[in-house]
């Protein structure tokens, strides 16, 4: 598994895509935190539920805009733009976010600690 945050930002997004819950079950934080663009509040345990969901699917999508801004030694933060769609339990999605990650390091190991997807509005 990578070591450096931008790596670990890009292998996060490929599991996902690839639905390798494995590999984001390495990566999350036992304390993760996700807040949605419709401010529901989901832990770690919710989070793999979805991606281990065999009806969650991405159909297409990309991340654009990333950036990462390390925050210390041991911490990172990642913005980007995400906009794809896909489907879950025979409900299409339509998504595009603005979004942040908070990547931590402790005992040497990057965990996604946190992550917060708002919906974008052109009527800004």
């Amino acid at each position: 598994m990578p070591n450096d945050p931008a790596e670990l930002t890009s292998a996060w997004f490929d599991a996902w895509r690839t639905k390798d819950a494995s590999a984001v079950e390495r990566m999350i934080a036992a304390d993760y935190v996700y807040v949605a663009p419709n401010g529901a509040v989901m832990d770690r345990e919710a989070i793999l539920g979805i991606i281990k969901d065999p009806s969650y699917r991405i159909a297409s999508g990309a991340h654009t805009d990333v950036a990462v801004v390390q925050l210390g030694s041991d911490v990172a933060l990642v913005r980007h733009h995400w906009r794809g769609h896909g489907t879950i339990r025979g409900q299409v999605f339509v998504d595009d976010h603005q979004c942040v990650m908070i990547w931590f390091r402790s005992k040497g190991q990057w965990r996604v600690q946190y992550e917060q997807a708002s919906p974008r509005s052109e009527a800004l």
